[in-house]
């Protein structure tokens, strides 16, 4: 899902970094480089979607940063306070619509 998801984003132009878990995804947050979107599935190994997204929202650097979750857990949409959801299998043309709506609405 990450290959995916990085690639679809690749070939619309963005920069991405890409990690492991939710762990390593607030690390990267939480580092000194500013972020357009953040985007996320709900079931990670060490620190799950809905966590991550709790911690972003936490912090105030990176509150306000735009969140699309891609699941298929179900429920997942109503757990977290994303801007987006998108449930697996997505059509990617979709998700890039809206992740561009997200960025240029911040």
């Amino acid at each position: 899902m990450r290959f995916l998801l990085r690639t679809t984003f690749e070939l619309d132009g963005y920069d991405v970094d890409e990690a492991a878990n939710g762990r390593a995804a607030a690390e990267l947050l939480e580092s000194h480089r500013e972020y357009d979107l953040v985007s996320t599935d709900f079931m990670m190994p060490v620190m799950n979607g809905g966590e991550l997204i709790e911690r972003v929202r936490k912090n105030p650097r990176t509150e306000g940063l735009p969140i699309i979750l891609v699941s298929s857990s179900p429920g997942s949409e109503r757990r977290t306070g994303a801007d987006a959801f998108f449930r697996k299998p997505f059509d990617p043309t979709v998700l890039l619509a809206r992740a561009r709506e997200l960025v240029e609405g911040s």
